[in-house]
């Protein structure tokens, strides 16, 4: 069986809708471009106020927390935004501008962003990896959007920059697993790496030739990558585990495997750990939930919503089910893998004068 490369798995979904104007009419009138990126859980958070002089949070709810880019057609201007909603898509919020008019906006065509929650410290870990060197590489913040700092500034490897992506907390907070490769034409190069959560003591704790998307376990104790396995043309992905620390690392087999020399491929991306650290969610062309001791499929589906079938991508495993960024906007599917509903989507929006409904 024959797996894609990662930019290609995520489907594409909604086109951007047109919301009170046709295309033509856009070429005389002002509008904003807003796009969803990256999202995950977080604890339900109530910014700050006159009475309180920091964000409360409560672990009992759950909220989505999010980048949105807004670029307006007319002045060209650029403004990415942490954002936040509830889990059915409601009370949608900027809770702080990141950027504004960064030198290069975030590329939304692939996989340029990544988040990741610690509910511990209510920090966010993301990484950028296709926008302006002002903005890629590995970034930390705290929930209400304060405290922005860049961790790691994406460097030249033999010639070529250094793309950074899916970063994952340890579950105290102390130290952030993320991906490395290189931009550009670059095959058999990536790599898994640890820092501490301000980015220093960077360590290197896979060599590769092709491992990458890493997801910490709950308990902190193994981490869950893909591992590609290259034959002339064809690539499959191999779930693989390895210790916090890099040692141990195996493959996980795949006892329904039909092919002896692809017996551990399981052919997803995106391993997402369940909340108690017995399975892994793996999205492909369906996605497919598998148990961390035996390597068994659970449960393979493909949410459909609206009568149609869709792939998310890069996805999260909360209380609620599954949240995840796709082409399109941000998709939440229940854990059973059958329904789906957008909970934000990108779209076009002619600027009526009314700035809340001009914005989502």
């Amino acid at each position: 069986m024959t797996t894609l490369r990662p930019i290609f798995l995520a489907a594409t979904l909604l086109a951007g809708a047109l919301v009170g104007c046709s295309g033509a009419g856009l070429l005389g009138t002002d509008y904003n471009n807003i796009e969803y990126l990256c999202c995950d859980w977080g604890p339900a958070m109530t910014l700050p106020s006159p009475t309180n002089a920091t964000a409360q949070f409560n672990d009992a709810e759950d909220e989505v927390y999010f980048l949105k880019q807004i670029t307006s057609g007319r002045s060209k201007s650029v403004s990415i935004y942490l954002c936040k909603m509830k889990a059915d898509g409601s009370g949608k919020s900027e809770i702080k501008e990141l950027w504004h008019n960064p030198n290069h906006p975030i590329d939304t065509q692939a996989q340029s962003t990544w988040m990741d929650v610690n509910r511990k410290t209510h920090k966010i870990a993301f990484s950028i990896t296709y926008a302006g060197s002002d903005i890629t590489g590995l970034w930390t913040m705290k929930l209400d959007g304060s405290e922005l700092k860049r961790i790691i500034t994406p460097r030249n490897v033999d010639g070529r920059l250094q793309a950074i992506d899916c970063p994952s907390w340890t579950p105290d907070g102390q130290r952030i697993v993320w991906g490395e490769s290189l931009r550009g034409s670059v095959t058999n190069w990536s790599r898994i790496n640890i820092c501490d959560a301000d980015g220093m003591d960077p360590k290197r704790i896979s060599d590769g030739p092709e491992d990458c998307q890493p997801h910490v376990s709950p308990d902190g104790q193994r981490i869950a990558f893909i591992h590609w396995i290259v034959k002339g043309d064809i690539h499959d992905s191999w779930l693989w585990l390895m210790d916090i620390d890099g040692i141990n690392q195996r493959p996980l087999p795949n006892p329904s495997a039909q092919k002896e020399w692809s017996a551990q491929a399981h052919w997803g991306i995106y391993p997402a750990w369940s909340t108690d650290g017995n399975s892994v969610l793996l999205t492909g062309m369906t996605g497919m939930i598998v148990d961390t001791k035996t390597g068994k499929h659970l449960l393979l589906g493909q949410p459909e919503t609206n009568g149609k079938r869709y792939t998310y991508g890069w996805p999260h495993w909360g209380r609620n089910g599954l949240v995840g960024f796709t082409v399109g906007g941000i998709l939440v599917t229940d854990l059973k893998l059958k329904e789906a509903k957008f909970i934000g989507s990108s779209r076009l929006v002619e600027c009526s004068g009314k700035a809340e409904a001009d914005r989502w």
